[in-house]
């Protein structure tokens, strides 16, 4: 009995037509407003297959998103089955107008489908049409469109809402062509009322950007996309709830922005830099009044505002009488984050090897100052040592060395100074004594000569030992790197500096990213440095654009390999 009710129950079961249909939930928005564009087949045993056409007119911001059912339902002793599979999309416009979705093909089993194109109306926003007010949408705004090449521009992201914000999540563009500085990104967003367009907002300032050009010509700054959670108080909801009404979430986008950046202008006199600003500068020694072979400090400190990481004086010629060692260099950026500056401080170690009066010349400053639009040259004043001897080093008045003194004395200690004695006329001309006083001569007059030469292969093999070293030695900066991916970002960036360094025999403290490439270009045969630059430029946009633990480490063993390539062919 039983057998025969499911066989009766087969044999009515119905299943629905096979349908696909390609729809979008919005086809009339503002400007900065998202849509869902979604594909639904209907009763197709398998999976659609498909491939987004190129759309040109709109951004793909999320998706595919799939999701799939199945409904049984009985309508006069009949089954009727539905099943229903569904992909969706987030589009972001990329301008107003009447903007278009192109036909798009699906293959659903073993039939293709082909739809119809789909014409969206896109208004700009603060329209007096009727309907077309947002109710929310972020801003996006620079305080200046024409910058100078290395000035800063500061952007603002502002978020305008006539309804309940749940839930900000943003995407922040790359910024390719600007070093960036992050100046504002609160954690709770600070709500204000305020007046755009002539409507009545809630505004928050979402985050704060120091731009800083690193070209000239136009620069187009990619919209930043964010996913905002709206309390949808119009909804049905359950009253004993501890969350309140449900929030749906929606996709908002800003506008482009286009800067328009101008280069540096050339100087007359050809003294110019990539410092721009408004800079001061000083310097001082410990004391003016020393020893010979007395070590002192001399410092230079650099303050104002502008991008400090470009201030860079540790090229600076210092006389030949002092020897010089590497400076220490402080940066103190400003706490008042409105504007980039602070300052930076540069000390060096000397030490007179000669005595008399010393002069370290006058340390110039050159930068470009774009609210006057000129270049300025800023000095710090000449300062002069007063070296007095030092009693304890053994001076010779011929120019030798205390070691060459001592060999001298020894020579002293072979002279004669009693009566002469007749030589016999049968004995040989020249003696073993004076054999031995020529041959000692000699070695005097020699060990100069043979003291320089050993100096300078010294010299040359200390620089080929380090350029030897220079792959163990980034190896030791990469493997003592902690595991935050800012801090492996880091120590990549120290590596590779100490590596080219190593290489050149050079002490640079930094390179920019292009330096770093040309440099790279040079030694490459196997054209490795395009993936150097990958790596530099995600180090780079780290702290805006969050980067996984694993992937910096897999970063940070790529840039093994990439140096261990470089320096086979260095």
């Amino acid at each position: 009995m039983i057998r025969a009710f499911i066989f009766s129950l087969m044999a009515t079961l119905i299943w629905a037509d096979e349908s696909v249909n390609v729809t979008v939930d919005r086809r009339d928005i503002v400007e900065g407003e998202s849509i869902t564009l979604t594909v639904t087949t209907n009763n197709v045993k398998s999976d659609p297959e498909l491939q987004l056409p190129e759309i040109p007119d709109f951004k793909v911001v999320s998706g595919p998103n799939q999701s799939s059912s199945t409904n049984v339902q009985f309508i006069n002793g009949k089954m009727t089955k539905n099943s229903t599979i569904t992909l969706s999309w987030n589009l972001i416009p990329k301008r107003t107008g009447q903007l278009t979705i192109p036909a798009i093909k699906i293959q659903a089993g073993k039939k293709s489908y082909l739809s119809t194109p789909i014409t969206i109306s896109v208004s700009k926003r603060g329209s007096s049409q009727a309907g077309k007010v947002a109710q929310f949408f972020i801003e996006a705004k620079v305080d200046n469109n024409t910058p100078y090449r290395g000035e800063q521009t500061t952007l603002t992201y502002t978020l305008y809402t006539k309804v309940d914000v749940t839930s900000f999540d943003d995407d922040v563009p790359s910024f390719k062509g600007f070093w960036t500085e992050e100046l504002y990104a609160p954690k709770n967003l600070k709500l204000r009322e305020e007046r755009k367009n002539g409507v009545k907002y809630y505004a928050a300032t979402i985050k704060k950007i120091a731009l800083f050009p690193t070209q000239s010509g136009e620069i187009i700054i990619e919209p930043m996309s964010a996913v905002i959670g709206i309390r949808e108080k119009q909804q049905r909801w359950n009253d004993f709830s501890l969350f309140g009404p449900p929030s749906k979430k929606y996709t908002v986008s800003t506008r482009e922005l286009s800067i328009d950046v101008k280069p540096l202008p050339a100087r007359e006199n050809g003294n110019i830099s990539a410092i721009v600003g408004n800079w001061n500068i000083k310097s001082e020694v410990s004391t003016s009044r020393i020893k010979q072979d007395e070590a002192i400090t001399f410092k230079v400190i650099i303050n104002g505002t502008g991008n400090l990481q470009t201030v860079d004086m540790t090229e600076i010629y210092f006389p030949n009488e002092l020897e010089v060692f590497d400076p220490e260099i402080e940066s103190k950026e400003n706490p008042l984050r409105d504007k980039i500056g602070g300052e930076k401080k540069f000390e060096w170690v000397l030490i007179p090897r000669f005595a008399g009066d010393i002069f370290i010349p006058k340390i110039q400053l050159n930068y470009f100052d774009p609210k006057q639009g000129k270049w300025v040259t800023k000095s710090a004043p000449r300062h002069k040592l007063n070296v007095a001897p030092n009693e304890k080093a053994l001076i010779s008045t011929i120019g030798l060395s205390k070691e060459e003194v001592e060999l001298m004395g020894e020579d002293i200690r072979f002279i004669d100074e009693s009566q002469p004695k007749w030589r016999n006329r049968n004995r040989a001309l020249v003696t073993g004594t004076a054999l031995t006083l020529l041959l000692l001569s000699g070695m005097v007059f020699a060990f100069p000569h043979a003291q320089n030469i050993t100096k300078q292969r010294m010299e040359k093999s200390s620089g080929g030992w380090q350029a030897r070293r220079a792959l163990i030695s980034a190896f030791g900066i990469l493997d003592s790197a902690p595991d935050s991916p800012e801090e492996i970002y880091t120590h990549i960036y120290r590596s590779i500096i100490n590596y080219i360094n190593k290489k050149n025999g050079t002490k640079k403290i930094e390179y920019s990213t292009e330096e770093i490439i040309e440099i790279i270009k040079s030694h490459d045969g196997a054209e490795v440095y395009k993936e150097f630059e990958q790596i530099l430029t995600r180090g780079e946009a780290v702290r805006f654009a969050p980067v996984s633990s694993q992937d910096a480490q897999n970063d940070m063993q790529k840039i093994k390999d990439l140096l261990k390539k470089v320096d086979h062919v260095w």
